[in-house]
């Protein structure tokens, strides 16, 4: 081959677009099940096609794993796929971009881009005053270090989709008392974290459920929310209970809906007996009040 021809080849390799073979456009359809996502909130994006074989989402950064639904309204030949989608507490309000990418059996690829609009979390604000025993825990690397614990727990993924077998139930019957991202004040100075669960004030040795089946990953200790423990629910969902007096499960335990895990207590940094009940999707902490009928809705239809 001459000099000319093998440049000649090289050119027309190089102006090839090579994705083309691999990307199918137009198959898909894709619907918001919102007008918007508050801070802090969920949202469901449902996905319907046929021969889809995985369905994920690019959301602030943040992969979204999507999950095949049995919705019997869907024509023959039609599949379903259903991601619920977290916006954190500190997201920018106003729209924002997030690609979808629809693998089909085949192995063609098809790249969806939605706007989804992020609307205010209407958060609160609450004053709240800590013996002075406990404010050596109101220290910023205090909050920074158990984060860091945290945010490497519920940042996990497995297949395993324990909820499926009867979805959530709430954690109590009673009042709420601190709500979902307020703003703390402790003895007149703010925390610098919003709050990551709900309160749910009750007598020292109640019982704490857990709210649905999954796997234990976490039982200890912690500065802050003093005796706790999470369960992994599977595909990237965890539930949190913190302040107990006491616990009676391990890591690793195999949790049923409805179990006993512990005993309502104050440990940590807490100012009287209660719950703190908090649930993480994909990484964030979201309002467990939006989020629990929201995926017992898609587990029913």
């Amino acid at each position: 081959m001459t000099r000319l021809a093998l440049l000649l080849l090289l050119i027309s390799l190089l102006l090839t677009p090579a994705a083309a073979a691999s990307t199918r456009g137009g198959t898909a359809t894709v619907t918001q099940d919102f007008d918007w996502i508050r801070q802090g909130q969920v949202g469901l994006v449902r996905v319907s096609g046929a021969s889809i074989a995985n369905v994920e989402a690019t959301f602030f950064t943040t992969r979204f794993r999507f999950f095949r639904t049995f919705n019997a309204e869907l024509p023959e030949g039609l599949q379903e796929w259903a991601g619920i989608l977290a916006a954190p507490m500190t997201a920018r309000i106003g729209f924002h971009e997030t690609a979808i990418i629809v693998t089909y059996n085949d192995g063609t690829i098809e790249r969806i881009d939605e706007r989804i609009r992020v609307a205010h979390g209407e958060f609160g604000r609450q004053d709240l005053i800590l013996p002075t025993t406990l404010t050596p825990l109101l220290e910023e690397s205090v909050n920074t270090r158990e984060t860091a614990v945290l945010q490497a727990l519920i940042g996990g993924f497995q297949r395993n989709q324990f909820w499926r077998n009867g979805g959530f139930i709430q954690p109590s019957d009673r009042y709420v008392s601190s709500a979902f991202g307020t703003w703390r004040y402790f003895n007149g100075m703010r925390q610098s974290l919003r709050h990551t669960g709900i309160d749910y004030p009750t007598p020292t040795g109640s019982d704490i459920i857990a709210v649905a089946d999954g796997v234990v990953v976490f039982v200890g200790e912690m500065d802050i929310r003093g005796k706790y423990v999470l369960i992994d629910h599977g595909w990237g969902i965890f539930s949190g209970y913190a302040h107990a007096e006491s616990l009676i499960v391990t890591v690793g335990d195999r949790i049923e809906q409805g179990d006993v895990i512990g005993s309502v207590g104050s440990t940590g940094r807490s100012t009287g007996p209660h719950l703190h009940f908090e649930i993480a999707v994909s990484g964030i902490w979201v309002h467990p009040l939006v989020f629990i009928p929201l995926i017992n809705d898609v587990i029913t239809e």
